[in-house]
């Protein structure tokens, strides 16, 4: 009985992260591009939503980190004091992918064609419940950030976008 357990843990392991190993030990990737969100859009949504009143506190199923906000455990750094590090934009990544883990993976097979069915757009554009309230409005910079990185937009553009987005918070 238990040897029948073992494989559904692994298949639901491997659906509920951004990267892992398959069977066969091909690599699993159930995120849109890695790169572009540490690089672009983990900054917007670190300043954005990484407040430690709101996705910058331990409790939170999608947890930011960052250098305003919540730091990373594994780290020394506390708030308001060094920079991101690249763990805390790892992380941050893993939390985004793994909150709503199977839309996740229909967005990155799809390449970004259901990307406003996941609570990050939804919860974002006032769509669905969310604590923080409505914090971007449909085609705005942060919007296109969040989409155009979903969607696997030319990473320059994405990142324009989310620079436009965090100088709107300004």
């Amino acid at each position: 009985m238990k040897w029948a357990f073992v494989p559904s843990c692994v298949l639901l392991l491997a659906c509920v992260s951004c990267s892992g190993e398959g069977y066969d030990g091909e690599e699993i990737v159930t995120g849109p591009n890695h790169d572009v969100f540490v690089k672009s859009v983990s900054p917007y949504l670190e300043r954005r939503c990484g407040t430690l009143d709101c996705h910058g506190t331990m409790g939170r199923p999608m947890r930011l980190f960052g250098a305003e906000g919540l730091r990373h455990p594994s780290g020394t750094d506390v708030t308001g004091g060094a920079a991101t590090t690249e763990v805390e934009r790892e992380a941050n990544f893993t939390s985004v992918c793994d909150v709503d883990p199977e839309p996740m993976v229909a967005v990155t097979r799809d390449r970004g064609a259901s990307a406003e069915k996941l609570l990050l757009v939804n919860k974002a554009r006032g769509a669905e419940k969310h604590k923080g309230g409505k914090i971007v409005n449909k085609t705005d910079a942060g919007d296109r950030c969040i989409l155009g990185w979903l969607r696997l937009a030319k990473p320059e553009q994405v990142d324009t976008d989310c620079k436009a987005a965090l100088h709107m918070l300004d």
